[in-house]
């Protein structure tokens, strides 16, 4: 707006004024006249009309247009209409024009000019070199090249002032510009509609950007950005698009280890980096948030709806802080992530999404008390290397998937819901790992589907109301289900795939339309403190051929047979009780299930005998029973001379192990007395089972563990004997919170058996005091405290090291008090290998093979990694092969030929002496 009279009235009457009219009223008919002749108190005053020539302006200067009908134009066709190289200057009411496209109607400099009440048409503004702009309620329009573009140390203030029609970019900052943007409107501009580089600074207040040619708002390299209350729509690209900034000055990131960013805050960042505030980002045809680069930014409580593509787009290596920040209608996913980006959302809403409502194929991804719902495709896609945390978030409505981790991912849900899915409500395959605490899953076809290599923990978990299995387990996947609820399922409560190796604890399943657990061939399930009630079918299920352990299960009001064995199955159930039920236990034919300690109560065609109520389901009763056989089931083992005498036959066969063959026999004539003492009703002398096996690698170590627990079994001092070998990788997890699930998941495979570590001294490798191994081996102490009569744990390895891990914590030298010593193997020893390999595949080694063999072995250097056993047993393999070379020439060979190894057939071997 131009001044009126009243405002020009006391100028006037000081006398410090300079005229300027086209017409002949004033004193000067060129505004640059006026200019020259003005004192620095001078106000000059220009009448309407059009002023063509360029002012330059280089001291203290204030020009006013006079109010009067029409326009007061300056323009230019040699340059800017208007330069400010010095002094402040203040112009009101005029208006500048360029007569070229691309033109320069306005350049500041040096010192400062306030614009007031402008109109700048045709031209651009361009402030550079340090110099100062303000521009107050003017009018930038139908500019080639940028609107206003500040650059160099320059700094511009622009308020309430539009820019429109621009073929280019509206407001440009570069170099170490400062841009403070207060009300101000872009509207009509072909390129972007502010770009902020370099290392300049943009401050926007209540500004609105609209219909935009390419990103409403660029931000790149080291700037600084802040838009607090703006709108962004009807852009033709990303609304606001972020490929780089400068850091946030404030440690407002906080470092997270692997797996730890349920607990991953984000801090005031202070300056720096790029921050939105209450805005609004629609109608946009590409991403209505971009993040590329490395930039910092934290958006909150900002709303982005209809993006043509991803709402919000994070790659590279973002780092993106949303809180309340609001994502709806996109035409694709609401929030996508890749690369290394990290992405931490706060109370926030994901809706109505063209596609998936989270994608990430890479990165970190941590969700916290956030709603995905109304997704088109599946609601949350994870890929690739992703870590996703979701804490207390709803994920809801969608014809797909719930949540859905293939790839290499590590998931975490804690708390929150996931439900209305049509598909799988959670599904993790591939090479993903997960753990899911404390999660409500409601719906879906599967409730929760694992398929994947590693061991996913279900922990404190509700899953209803899926419609056929509520937890489905793939085959050869073992994970950990603790003290979750199954119920309401159409099918099956819980699947077991073939060959799976799950762990089940204080779980509970009921009303589903299949069996409650079912177990399907070869499976081999750990399962403890099970409660099974009102399925349509069996509570408990074993295919043909399943295996598995069940300890302390009740069993009650099942339509089927409460307990189903299949042909060639053979669990073993501890203390296990069916109660009203028609029927306890059901089996096949070739059925080869151990029932110990079994019971049935109101039943109406009962296998199992009743079992009087003083005696609790968590008492640890006897597991001999002298041969008693329980009806239903196998013959329980006891300590009988004709088994003990085959198993100790069994090791004396071995070659060499002189020293462990005796320390053997020594536990087991010690366990003998242990059983007659207790007997006659005296106290047993302090035993432990547990042992160290100290040995290079192919001594026997893993054989001598299996038949010790074939042997406790015997006494009747395990429930089976089985054995379970594990290493490192199976007992330590790759983030805070998962070693302990693996490590117990692990031990109770072991129940009723022996858990052998091979290597065990690799869980305390040398230099790293913060390896999760540690937390495996405190998770160790404690279970085989808390579980003696369950479970012998062997540790194995090189001796040296075995005394390093022993060291590593003061529980293992209290528990493991027996090392056995496997020496490595003779000579001879390894040739009498060799006979046992070739006589099991009906080969003999003639006298002079046998010479050379030996000789063979002397010969072989025996460093570091010496493989024993099975250095022997490559040698008998490629014995064979050159064998089968060398009679193959033969005409008409005989049986003596075909079965003879000769010296000749060492020749030419060639076999790495480590394992």
């Amino acid at each position: 707006m131009r001044p009126d009279t009243e405002t020009l009235a006391p100028i006037l009457a000081t006398g410090r004024v300079e005229r300027v009219s086209t017409r002949g009223w004033g004193r000067h008919r060129s505004i640059g006249a006026a200019v020259r002749a003005a004192r620095e108190d001078t106000v000059i005053v220009v009448a309407p009309g059009v002023y063509r020539e360029q002012v330059v302006l280089d001291r203290p200067v204030t020009i006013l247009v006079e109010e009067q009908e029409g326009t007061a134009e300056l323009t230019s066709t040699e340059g800017p209409a208007l330069v400010v190289r010095g002094g402040a200057a203040t112009i009101r009411g005029l208006t500048f024009s360029g007569t070229r496209p691309g033109q320069v109607a306005v350049s500041v400099t040096g010192g400062s000019l306030t614009l007031e009440a402008a109109v700048v048409s045709g031209g651009t503004v361009e402030v550079s070199g340090g110099a100062a702009a303000v521009l107050r309620q003017c009018a930038v329009r139908d500019v080639t090249g940028a609107g206003v573009t500040a650059a160099e140390g320059a700094r511009l203030n622009a308020v309430d002032v539009r820019v429109d029609g621009v073929d280019g970019n509206g407001v440009v900052l570069a170099g170490s510009a400062r841009g403070e943007l207060v009300g101000v409107h872009l509207d009509s501009i072909t390129g972007a509609g502010l770009v902020v580089g370099g290392t300049a600074t943009a401050v926007l207040d209540r500004c609105e950007l609209g219909r935009i040619g390419a990103a409403g708002v660029l931000i790149t390299e080291g700037a600084t950005a802040r838009l607090t209350d703006c709108v962004v729509q009807d852009v033709a690209a990303d609304g606001v698009r972020v490929t780089g900034s400068a850091p946030f000055d404030a440690a407002w990131w906080p470092a997270v280890k692997p797996g730890m960013l349920a607990g991953a805050q984000v801090g005031d960042p202070g300056n720096g980096g790029v921050t939105l505030q209450r805005c609004r980002i629609s109608r946009t045809e590409a991403a209505g948030l971009l993040f590329e680069g490395s930039p910092e930014v934290r958006v909150d409580d900002t709303d982005v709806e209809r993006a043509g593509s991803a709402g919000i787009l994070a790659t590279g290596q973002s780092r993106v802080a949303l809180r309340g920040v609001r994502v709806g209608h996109t035409g694709q996913t609401a929030l996508a992530v890749r690369d290394e980006a990290e992405v931490r959302g706060f109370s926030g809403a994901l809706t109505d999404s063209g596609a998936n409502g989270v994608y990430a194929s890479g990165g970190r991804v941590l969700l916290r008390d956030c709603e995905i719902r109304d997704s088109a495709l599946t609601a949350i896609h994870l890929v690739g290397a992703t870590e996703a945390t979701l804490v207390d978030c709803v994920v809801a409505g969608t014809p797909e998937i719930g949540v859905r981790a293939g790839g290499r991912v590590l998931l975490q849900v804690r708390g929150g819901v996931v439900e209305g899915a049509e598909h799988h409500a959670v599904h993790v395959d591939g090479a993903a790992d997960a753990v899911l605490r404390d999660v409500t899953v409601t719906g879906g076809t599967i409730g929760v589907h694992l398929d994947t290599p590693h061991r996913p923990l279900v922990e404190d978990c509700r899953i209803s109301a899926a419609v056929q299995t509520g937890i489905e387990v793939a085959a050869g996947c073992a994970p950990t289900l603790m003290r979750t609820r199954v119920e309401g399922c159409g099918a099956a409560g819980v699947f077991l795939g073939e060959e799976s190796r799950a762990v089940l604890e204080g779980c509970e399943i009921t009303e589903v339309g299949g069996s409650g657990l079912a177990v399907w061939g070869a499976a081999a399930p750990v399962v403890r403190d099970l409660r099974l009630s009102h399925c349509k079918k069996n509570g408990l299920y074993f295919g043909p051929d399943a295996h598995g352990l069940v300890v302390d299960a009740e069993v009650s009001h099942t339509a089927y047979p409460s307990v189903y064995v299949g042909s060639g199955a053979d669990p073993t159930l501890l203390r296990c009780h069916v109660h009203d039920a028609d029927e306890d236990v059901s089996q096949a034919d070739g059925a080869q299930a151990t029932f110990q300690e079994c019971w049935s109560t109101d039943v109406g065609s009962a296998t199992w005998g009743s079992i009087p109520a003083e005696r609790s389901a968590l008492a640890v009763p006897a597991l001999t029973t002298g041969g008693q056989r329980r009806p239903g089931g196998k013959t329980l083992p006891v300590a009988s001379e004709a088994d003990l005498d085959d198993l100790l036959a069994q090791l004396a066969a071995l070659v060499g192990l002189t020293g462990v063959k005796k320390d053997v026999k020594t536990m087991v004539k010690l366990m003998q007395m242990v059983q007659r003492r207790r007997a006659a009703g005296l106290s047993p002398p302090p035993m432990s089972r547990h042992l160290i096996f100290a040995g290079n690698p192919g001594t026997g170590k893993t054989t001598v563990a299996r038949l010790y627990g074939q042997l406790l079994a015997a006494m009747g001092m395990l429930a089976s004997g089985h054995l379970v070998e594990v290493d490192r990788g199976q007992l330590v997890g790759e983030y805070v919170g998962h070693t302990a699930p693996k490590t117990e998941a692990a031990f109770r495979r072991a129940f009723g058996g022996v858990l052998f570590i091979d290597e065990a001294y690799a869980l305390v490798p040398e230099g790293q005091g913060s390896d999760f191994g540690q937390e495996a081996i405190s998770t160790l102490v404690k279970l085989m405290e808390d579980h003696r009569a369950e479970v012998v744990v062997i540790v194995a390895g090189y001796p040296d090291q075995m005394r390093h891990f022993i060291a590593a914590n003061p529980g293992l030298s209290s528990r493991f008090s027996r090392t056995l010593t496997f020496d490595d193997y003779s000579s001879d020893e390894l040739v009498e290998i060799v006979e046992a390999q070739a006589g099991e595949h009906d080969y003999r080694l003639s006298p002079d093979a046998r010479s050379a063999l030996r000789s063979f072995f002397e010969a072989t250097g025996r460093g570091e990694g010496f493989g024993n056993g099975r250095f022997a047993r490559k040698v008998f393999q490629q014995l064979t092969e050159q064998h089968a070379a060398r009679v193959f020439e033969l005409i008409n060979p005989t049986d003596e030929h075909l079965s003879t190894l000769e010296a000749d057939d060492l020749a030419g071997i060639d076999v790495d002496f480590r394992e």
